[in-house]
């Protein structure tokens, strides 16, 4: 069962590389990604970016009370997204080493259509944006016949909160909002180099923000937090040249209710989340296809958000489970330079909520690219 540790890593970053690009849940848009502090190379670095197709229409059949105005065909849509994972790692000896990346974990888009947005007090448009930039560390022990890992690192992140605000059934007027904040993580790790195995665990606390910023040409303000995570991750040789792995994540997305903006204007402006906590379970097989060309493939399970009734609806949102499979490859076209890349193809379950809003069955279609050299 024995696999080279290159082709071990290889085939666990191509796995997170692309499942972790096509979350529907919450305002995940890249999740977190520490892999590279694993990368069996005394100097690493690689960068990866990913373009997200998301087709998520929603419509609205039903008259909007009490007014009895109905506003015909798809009412809101869901925007593309560009997802980048950019990180170096050293190690400093045989046991400690570190990480610098930089990154863009929550994000979102929806376009609504202006009328609609107005008579329901929504936003015509909003965007949420984000980057970390992240030092993680790690320090093992030899333990049982492997290596015993102990993690920790701190980010400083920023978040933006863009929205055009209906002010008429026409017109908008742009809400901007930024915040910074610092999070910290821990994890443990364990590998046995013998059986290819990698077992890890790593939590993200939650970070609080103040957001400034303006609206109709005055000072606005909001609060938000983003949720703690925990996500575990495991991996193990099956046959010479197969890896079979596997990983569960954990959200805390019902910390977020409801983004509450003070500012001048007479009309409170909140947009309702009401989320519940996000789940997402991954399973896979990889395969070292000769010393310098690997595959891989995984089945993604991502629970739905949007909190649901004892009948079955969703209260508010449209965020419904998602069902997804990944296809990558890696190539090592150099003694030190790698080049991998996939698509991760989704279905989003069709639904209804209390707001009379209806959605199809959608998609997610991601597309990623990476490079890595190391030394």
């Amino acid at each position: 069962m024995r696999l080279k540790r290159t082709r071990v890593f290889t085939i666990a970053a191509l796995a997170a590389m692309v499942t972790s690009s096509a979350h529907a849940g919450g305002l995940e848009a890249n999740g977190y990604n520490w892999d590279l502090i694993f990368d069996p190379a005394t100097y690493a670095a690689k960068g990866t970016i990913t373009h997200v197709n998301i087709d998520h229409e929603v419509s609205n059949p039903n008259p909007l009370p009490p007014l009895g105005f109905m506003v015909p065909g798809t009412v809101s849509s869901s925007a593309n997204r560009i997802h980048y994972n950019l990180a170096v790692k050293a190690d400093f000896n045989e046991a400690a080493s570190c990480m610098i990346s930089a990154q863009n974990p929550w994000g979102s888009g929806t376009d609504r259509d202006i009328t609609y947005a107005a008579l329901t007090r929504q936003a015509a448009s909003e965007r949420v944006t984000s980057f970390d930039a992240g030092l993680t560390c790690s320090y093992g022990f030899d333990v049982g016949g492997g290596v015993f890992s102990v993690l920790g690192g701190i980010s400083a992140q920023t978040l933006g909160y863009d929205a055009d605000i209906p002010i008429s059934l026409t017109d908008t007027s742009p809400l901007d909002l930024a915040g910074s904040g610092v999070g910290l993580r821990t994890g443990i790790a364990y590998e046995m180099e013998e059986i290819a195995l990698r077992v890890s665990a790593i939590y993200n606390a939650p970070i609080d923000y103040d957001l400034d910023g303006s609206f109709f040409g005055a000072p606005a303000s909001a609060s938000v937090t983003t949720p703690q995570s925990l996500e575990i991750k495991a991996q193990t040789g099956i046959a010479p040249g197969w890896l079979a792995l596997a990983s569960v994540k954990w959200v805390d997305w019902s910390v977020l209710d409801t983004l509450d903006v003070t500012s001048v204007s007479p009309t409170p402006i909140s947009t309702t989340l009401n989320y519940r906590d996000g789940w997402t379970v991954t399973g896979g097989v990889g395969h070292a296809v000769t010393e310098d060309f690997t595959v891989l493939g995984t089945v993604t399970w991502d629970r739905g958000t949007s909190k649901v009734n004892d009948d079955g609806v969703l209260e508010n949102g449209t965020l419904t489970d998602r069902w997804g499979v990944t296809l990558g490859g890696a190539y090592t076209f150099a003694e030190s330079m790698e080049l991998s890349g996939g698509i991760s193809y989704s279905t989003l379950a069709d639904g209804t909520n209390m707001l009379g809003e209806s959605w199809d069955r959608g998609s997610v279609l991601a597309i990623s690219a990476s490079l890595k050299a190391s030394f």
